[in-house]
């Protein structure tokens, strides 16, 4: 997979002008380095984090209002997905130990990751609304990436920006054409 990952980039990527004899590890160092979404790399790097896991060495990190959303999700019998750039196996990790403990049951098996498609591309979310069994206009999507936001309401779904501290500022088109929330829990609508 990582071969076939290297062999699709632009000709004039880093990782293409490097001599043939450098090592994997230099070829992963220079993907990661500059932030390559493939899938063979985020395969390459979920069997290194499971190995961290396992020993304990690695402990995966959510923001304090993550869990007291997901319980509201649960209550009011709200499905929640995990779409990330990283594999489905190195999500399932990172929620199985997380500093919460383990989190993964609610989730109910619902990841997805590169192999729906790029984050930046509308068909992906298209993509991951069918694999639901749902339009994609029943789907809110929260991010906390632009490109991701844009491509997400491209597909029909209803996109939410999530703002963090450290995030890269956000667009004044940005800021204007999507509601913002500060806190996940500002997903959650009133029980009454």
């Amino acid at each position: 997979e990582l071969i076939a990952d290297v062999d699709a980039l632009d000709a004039n990527h880093v990782v293409k002008k490097m001599n043939p004899k450098q090592t994997i590890i230099a070829i992963v160092k220079a993907l990661m380095g500059s932030d390559v979404k493939a899938t063979g790399l985020k395969s390459l790097q979920g069997k290194m984090w499971k190995s961290g896991y396992a020993s304990g060495e690695l402990v995966g990190h959510i923001y304090s209002d993550f869990l007291p959303m997901l319980d509201w999700c649960k209550a009011h019998d709200v499905k929640v997905c995990i779409y990330s750039s990283g594999s489905i196996g190195a999500q399932k990790l990172l929620f199985k130990h997380t500093e919460k403990g383990d989190i993964t049951e609610y989730f109910g098996g619902r990841h997805f990751d590169t192999t729906s498609g790029s984050k930046k591309e509308a068909a992906s979310y298209q993509t991951i609304a069918s694999a639901l069994g749902v339009k994609p206009e029943d789907v809110i999507f929260v991010s906390d990436l632009e490109a991701e936001i844009y491509a997400a309401r491209d597909a029909g779904m209803r996109a939410v920006v999530s703002v963090r501290p450290g995030n890269a500022p956000l667009s004044a088109e940005t800021k204007k054409e999507f509601p913002i929330v500060r806190s996940l829990l500002q997903l959650c609508g009133n029980a009454n």
